[in-house]
């Protein structure tokens, strides 16, 4: 079953959108639905390429592995502080 929800496009986005959707010979739904389900696809091919890749990783350097895990989640702490300052500082 499908879902329904509304969406807002600017007009030239929309335009630029059913030009596409025309042209696959699709509705506009139908487009934007084949674009999500492509981005979706893509995204967990990536994950599951980035699982694999981890996991040999770990299992060649299981002490080097845990410090680059360390090291990762205190560089994306460390942005995630950043990000938020500059923002309070626009507020």
């Amino acid at each position: 079953m499908a879902q329904k929800f509304s969406m807002s496009l600017p007009d030239e986005v929309y335009d630029l959108v059913k030009e596409m959707a025309d042209k696959e010979g699709t509705t506009v739904s139908g487009y934007l639905a084949g674009l999500a389900k492509e981005r979706a696809d893509a995204d967990r091919s990536s994950r599951e390429r980035l699982a694999r890749l981890t996991a040999k990783d770990r299992a060649v350097d299981p002490e080097g592995y845990d410090r680059r895990k360390t090291e990762m989640r205190e560089r994306m702490h460390a942005a995630q502080r950043a990000a938020a300052e500059k923002k309070a500082s626009f507020a």
